[in-house]
């Protein structure tokens, strides 16, 4: 390829691509820039984001922004800049319908870190420029609905994500003057980059991990203005690549256009072209036109299959910012070739086959985010959505919604389900994270909830199934929730892997579990006439409704039941179900957990990534189910369902986002202080360990953060200090320990090495006892910092 000026006025250079016929990548002649319209684009030193595409609203940018407008009729004026800041940012441009607006994301005075994102509006011609939102928040992503009002992300959600130390957001709309701000996507993690869809409907990313992988899950939903009818749209099983970012509807068609991006990085990528009418997840569907950019789209090959690296390879000389002109003509920011390329982004226009013409560079900046500056038809305005100047007021986010299934056992019956297997549902939500990661992580989490979910599960309670299948029934609003089909016995026969909502008075509906969405309805009859009858309340559990939480749902059962034999300093079997305290969390939870195949969990760094399949996850596959429907059939109804449940909810501990130890290992840790500082009873112990057994106990280097070398969590029983396994394991069979007279470390109690150990773990019980933990009476919980438009 051959790169000339083509037109030389003012000092100013357009640039002409010339193309041979031998250089062109794909058949065909490159687009003509006849066809482009006037734009408006952003030009900044550099890209300016970093870290997780979707959470890069809150980290530090770059400093200095321009928005310009450029006409390639008129390549010899050049851009024209109509609003500049020199130390500040801005992150991306919408236009209005008319042609005559843009709506933006800026950030003012970005070496200062003390203001946040926040949406503005300027005329084309540059008059105009006002502030839209305000606030402590990052408000962002910003794009023009048909009624006027204005839809964009932001971190107003006031939770945070949940593996790393970055703010949470959701979509929110507003009325031109700022005013009347509502919340319409109740997801807990982060929803990005709106579009919207001819029909009226809102396209975006959105984020989550319901125990399932938390790299890969980026894909499409979309969404009315009014917050109703959250579906998805495409690609929540993908692979590869683990994004989707920036989708737009191309004109004319029910295609998409987006870049297929890397999790950890911006939303540099491959540009793809996406057709869902070859299905949901069909990876023949999305199509990627600019194979330099080696994303390959993928699924697993089992829904167990945990690959995620090569979705997160990342291309930093890529392209970014796709807007579709027409059918076949779109505008792109590309900052290739990816090797020995000017190492700046360049607008180009670019047709569904990938072939591209270069339409503006800056000799000394990057353009990113080109737009069209012309009228574009208006999407249809949803029936029922508000009109600017005659709002109704807010619908109550603490409503109910209403909730119809025509036949759970569609999706169901070619997969082993039988008819009348299905008796409840389980309605169930993930709570937003209250505190932001700011200490080390246990098993990749801050604070650590358990070994499964990273989240706090919250079980409303169960609504019944029908003999036909049909269940219709009402639903807290304006919260995530997700639903688990239940056998007579409370077991999950399927396990929905994605989240829904609904909004105050609004009524979803689905045909089946997990049935093809490209299928009509059958027609059932009885199941129809179910919604002539008023909706199902949701039963609370006998335990009652409120977090999944292990200390209060759980251990009583295993008191009752269990502690007898599996408890003290011989359990049976080596097998120890007492709630005696560990490190983080308690014997019996630590028992369950790391005994392979006792129980069905999910660890979700890296979790499954397809949907998952009825009878085989959770309660159902767990071998506590067998041994209780078998061994110890003696296990009453109430207890057995309180194990399914904590076993379906992804096994968690705590119930709570609460500390008493922020900024530990894990922000529970009982062995080590802030920056990972051994609490004095622990230095005590140390040195006994080092006396005793001629090896240090600290620290372990080499990416185990918090781990202590040769000491496992369950080694302290801090409930009772002379059970801990670092005694009784060493002690001599005939003095009650468990290890062989002739190898005991410790031929009797009296030992002073023993004793020096037991008098450091009473100091360690002592020390959480002055201090309880949030899985103990009495424990203070420590408020945290809070601060939702912090720039990280």
């Amino acid at each position: 390829m051959e790169w000339t000026p083509a037109i030389r006025a003012g000092g100013r250079v357009g640039l002409a691509l010339i193309v041979s016929a031998a250089c062109m990548a794909r058949a065909g002649a490159s687009p003509s820039l006849t066809r482009c319209p006037p734009i408006a684009f952003v030009k900044r030193n550099g890209h300016g984001l970093r870290g997780t595409n979707a959470t890069m609203h809150s980290h530090m940018t770059g400093v200095g922004a321009a928005i310009c407008v450029y006409d390639p009729a008129k390549p010899e004026e050049g851009a024209k800049t109509i609003f500049e800041d020199k130390t500040g940012f801005i992150m991306d441009i919408s236009p209005s319908y008319d042609g005559r607006r843009l709506v933006f994301t800026y950030k003012r005075e970005v070496p200062k870190r003390q203001d946040s994102h926040h949406i503005w509006e300027i005329n084309a011609d540059g008059t105009g420029l006002r502030q839209i939102t305000s606030g402590r928040y990052h408000d962002f992503n910003p794009v023009y609905l048909p009624d006027g009002r204005i839809c964009f992300a932001s971190t107003r959600v006031e939770s945070y994500s949940l593996c790393q130390d970055f703010l949470a957001c959701a979509l929110y709309t507003v009325a031109p003057d700022g005013s009347d701000v509502r919340r319409i996507e109740y997801s807990t993690l982060c929803d990005v980059s709106p579009s919207v869809m001819d029909d009226g409907s809102i396209l975006y990313t959105r984020w989550e991990y319901q125990d399932k992988n938390i790299f890969c899950t980026e894909a499409l939903w979309t969404v009315n203005p009014d917050g109703t009818r959250v579906q998805l749209f495409y690609g929540n099983t993908l692979t590869v690549p683990n994004a989707l970012y920036g989708a737009k509807q191309v004109p004319g068609t029910r295609k998409v256009i987006a870049v297929m991006a890397a999790h950890h990085y911006p939303p540099l990528g491959a540009i793809c072209l996406i057709d869902r009418s070859l299905g949901h997840e069909n990876v023949e569907g999305i199509v990627n036109i600019t194979p330099e950019v080696p994303y390959r789209p993928t699924v697993g090959k089992h829904w167990r299959e945990t690959s995620w690296g090569p979705g997160d390879v990342f291309y930093p000389w890529s392209y970014t910012d796709p807007y579709p002109l027409e059918e076949d003509l779109f505008l792109v920011s590309y900052g290739g070739p990816l090797k020995g390329g000017p190492q700046r982004y360049r607008l180009f226009v670019m047709d569904a086959q990938g072939n591209k013409t270069l339409l503006y560079e800056d000799p000394q900046a990057s353009c990113f985010c080109p737009v069209p500056l012309r009228p574009r038809q208006t999407p249809h305005r949803m029936a029922g959505a508000p009109v600017v100047g005659n709002r109704p007021p807010p619908a109550d986010p603490k409503g109910e919604a209403r909730f119809f299934c025509l036949d759970v056992y569609q999706g169901l019956l070619d997969k082993g389900v039988t008819r009348g297997m299905v008796k409840e549902l389980r309605v169930m939500s993930q709570l937003p994270k209250k505190y932001n990661t700011e200490g080390p992580r246990y098993s990749d989490h801050y604070p650590a909830i358990g070994e499964g979910t990273y989240y706090v599960k919250y079980n409303y309670g169960t609504v019944p199934v029908a003999e036909d299948g049909s269940a219709y029934f009402t639903a807290p609003a304006g919260v995530e929730l997700y639903f688990q089909a239940l056998d007579k016995d409370g077991k999950e026969v399927r396990r929905m892997g994605t989240v829904t909502q609904g909004t105050d008075g609004e009524t979803q509906s689905c045909i089946g579990c997990h049935e093809s969405r490209s299928h009509a309805p059958p027609a059932q009859l009885l199941s129809w006439k179910r919604l002539a009858r008023p909706p199902d309340r949701i039963t609370p559990p006998p335990w009652g409704e409120g977090p999944v939480d292990f200390v209060k749902q759980v251990q009583p059962v295993l008191d009752n039941y269990c502690v007898r034999c599996h408890s003290g300093p011989k359990p049976d079997g080596g097998i120890d179900l007492s709630g005696d305290k560990t490190r983080l969390f308690n014997m019996a939870f630590e028992t369950l957990v790391f005994t392979p195949g006792l129980v069905e969990r999910y660890h979700i760094n890296p979790g499954p990534t397809g949907n998952f399949p009825p009878l085989a996850t959770g309660s159902w596959v767990s071998r506590l189910t067998k041994l209780l429907e078998t061994k110890y059939k003696e296990v009453d109804d109430e207890s057995r369902r309180r194990i399914y449940t904590w076993i379906d909810a992804n096994v968690p501990y705590y119930g709570t986002w609460d500390m008493t130890r922020p900024h530990t290992f894990g922000g529970r840790d009982t062995w080590l202080d802030v920056g990972g500082k051994p609490l004095p009873w622990f230095a005590e112990f140390q040195k006994a360990y080092q006396e005793a057994f001629g090896k240090a106990a600290d620290e372990a280097k080499g990416g185990a953060r918090g781990r202590i070398a040769g000491v496992k969590h369950t080694d302290i029983n801090l409930t009772h200090p002379e059970w801990s396994r670092v005694l009784t394991r060493n002690l001599a069979t005939s003095a009650g320990g468990l290890a062989d007279d002739a190898k005991a470390i410790f031929k009797y109690k009296d030992d002073a090495r023993y004793q020096a150990i037991l008098k450091a773990i009473e100091g360690g019980k002592a020390a959480l006892l002055a201090k309880p933990r949030m899985d103990m009476p009495g424990a203070v919980p420590v408020p945290q910092q809070r601060d939702f438009g912090r720039t990280f």
